[in-house]
């Protein structure tokens, strides 16, 4: 302690030259703060705001639960998901971006932690996931969820007062497909880390499957931040000396959900355009599937492609019960696909819906378009993008110049996606040639992005539009990450992966057919000199409902986590590798 003193009295002398009395006051001043950290350290608190609109109150006072030994170990992890990976643990980020950072106002005086934020914007939810499946055999009594959660400006948009969420999502699965949620509530302005947390009983006789948590904000501005997300179970007494790890409780390899692809839709389906037999196998189909309501679209397509077409049209309807009456219908859809620029070997189907209350079923439109494709080739598209002119006969050349027939047994070949501008004046100018495209994208008057490139940039981002820019043969894509969807041209094989029908609507319907794809030992290549541009059109209902419901994100995301525990089960990838 002597040298420390010695050089305090050294500096002062040097500083004021008041040798004693700026000792003095250095001493006050370090005194004074050490009582006030003492101070913060002793009437530090947490305040708790708790939701439980979604569930019901449960008594937690039973004397036959405890939660000492629950106190050692939390399902949640901190660490964020290897999104080059196909894999399920970790806190998981769609296309937007959190931080994970280091704060040091967490209410402890000197202490730093590792937290997870975002600057949330009143157009979309602002969200980051993570997915537990729980051994199914023990016997958990209940869950305790807990988060903190801070704020900083945290304002909720005019428009939104209503419908304007911050907050903490449990979402509980059993195994016999029920769920049930928790949710915590956070307020808006500025604070400091708050606590909210709840105890969940199971009910008796249901087994947890897994649970699925959901951080965020939906209809905000500012920034909020989360720390401590805990699950811990709670056992019954008769467990109490059995010493138990989160290994225990959350397998590295979990079951499969068995609810994939099963055929389980049941449509009324009628043709009403049959190619003929006289296809030539070696061609390529365009594959698309398309909304009564965006049937013109069609007509668009045919302008730049001559070659065969799989085209399942689904025709939505009014009716609250099972709707049978398809004669107006079928009348308005023979009037719009009379045209006499369909190939001979196009092949349209109607699939009618049976309520009001159907979900835009585009996995299993995008499968019955290739089971009735004829060719060994396909263009899976959808159907507001128009291929390039001479799309058809450039792939022909690379197939029998460049790749080769017998080499696309495993690979898919990826179609790059571009897109016009907002608010053009005028109506665009589709580009004849490559040229043309990249003069339009870096010229005076540029009016084409890559598709998404500012919405969900790495939607596309692997396809590296840099470098197809300049190509002249088609390259591997080298960086593949879990939110990749190119669209592809597909060699039809029995064993080829198809669409997973359980997703439906708008959200991970396309990203998981790649995803199955690489899963399957496909390799990517980006082809040099085609490309699909896509037609600019009004939002539909289901994708708003996506963007703007909370809850509907959450559902969709679960399901995400339930199809890559099944891919990675079915083909034996990450923690399923079996032990040799």
């Amino acid at each position: 302690m002597a040298a420390p003193r010695h050089i305090v009295s050294w500096l002062c002398r040097r500083l004021c030259g008041f040798d004693l009395t700026c000792l003095l006051s250095v001493i006050f001043v370090f005194s004074l703060l050490s009582v006030l950290a003492m101070y913060f350290r002793a009437t530090n608190q947490t305040w708790m705001f708790q939701d439980q609109e979604l569930i019901d109150q449960v008594d937690i006072r039973d004397d036959d639960y405890f939660d000492e030994q629950s106190e050692e170990f939390n399902l949640v992890t901190d660490y964020m998901t290897d999104n080059s990976q196909i894999g399920i643990s970790g806190w998981w980020m769609p296309h937007v971006r959190w931080v994970q950072d280091i704060d040091c106002d967490v209410g402890q005086f000197g202490v730093c932690r590792k937290v997870l934020s975002v600057n949330c914007k009143p157009e979309s939810v602002r969200a980051i996931y993570q997915y537990i499946p729980i051994e199914t055999e023990l016997p958990i009594k209940q869950l305790y969820f807990s988060v903190k959660s801070a704020s900083i400006q945290l304002k909720v948009f005019e428009e939104m007062e209503n419908s304007a969420t911050y907050d903490a999502i449990a979402l509980i699965k059993f195994t016999d497909g029920k769920q049930e949620r928790i949710k915590l509530n956070f307020p808006a302005g500025t604070h400091t880390y708050l606590e909210a947390d709840y105890k969940f009983k199971i009910p008796d006789g249901k087994k947890l499957n897994s649970v699925t948590i959901m951080l965020g904000c939906y209809g905000y501005t500012g920034i909020v931040k989360y720390l401590d997300v805990v699950l811990r179970p709670i056992m019954p007494d008769s467990m109490k000396d059995k010493v138990l790890e989160r290994s225990d409780f959350v397998p590295d390899c979990p079951k499969p959900s068995d609810s994939g692809n099963h055929d389980n839709m049941q449509f009324f389906t009628e043709k009403f355009i049959e190619p003929d037999d006289k296809q030539d196998a070696n061609d390529i189909t365009l594959v698309t599937q398309v909304s009564m309501d965006r049937i013109d679209v069609v007509e668009q397509t045919l302008e730049y492609w001559n070659g065969p077409m799989s085209i399942v049209l689904y025709v939505p309807t009014k009716s609250q019960t099972v709707d049978t009456d398809h004669e107006w219908k079928r009348y308005y859809i023979k009037k719009k696909l009379n045209n006499p620029k369909f190939s001979t070997q196009t092949a349209v189907t109607a699939v009618y819906a049976n309520t009001a209350n159907d979900e835009y079923p585009i996995n299993y439109l995008r499968n019955l378009a290739i089971k009735q494709c004829q060719t060994d080739y396909m263009l899976l598209l959808d159907g507001d993008f128009i291929p390039s002119p001479g799309l058809r006969e450039t792939f022909k050349r690379e197939l029998t110049e460049g790749i080769g027939m017998n080499s696309l047994n495993h690979i898919a070949l990826v179609v790059p996606v571009f897109e016009f501008m907002e608010g053009l004046k005028e109506p665009p100018h589709v580009p004849e040639t490559k040229e043309e495209l990249h003069s339009q994208i870096f010229g005076i008057k540029p009016n084409i992005l890559p598709f998404r490139y500012i919405e969900s940039p790495d939607s596309h981002r692997a396809t590296d539009y840099n470098q197809w820019y300049a190509a002249q043969q088609s390259y591997p894509v080298t960086t593949y990450q879990d939110k990749y969807e190119p669209y592809i041209i597909l060699k039809k094989r029995s064993r080829m992966p198809y669409y997973d029908e359980r997703f439906t609507g708008y959200g991970m319907n396309k990203v998981t057919h790649t995803m199955e794809l690489v899963a399957a030992g496909y390799e990517l290549q980006v082809l040099p000199d085609v490309w699909a541009i896509h037609i600019p059109h009004r939002g539909t209902s289901y994708t708003l409902q996506f963007l703007q419901d909370p809850l509907t994100r959450l559902e969709n995301r679960a399901a995400r986590f339930n199809f890559v525990v099944d891919i990675m089960n079915k083909y034996q990838i990450g923690p399923c590798i079996p032990y040799r």
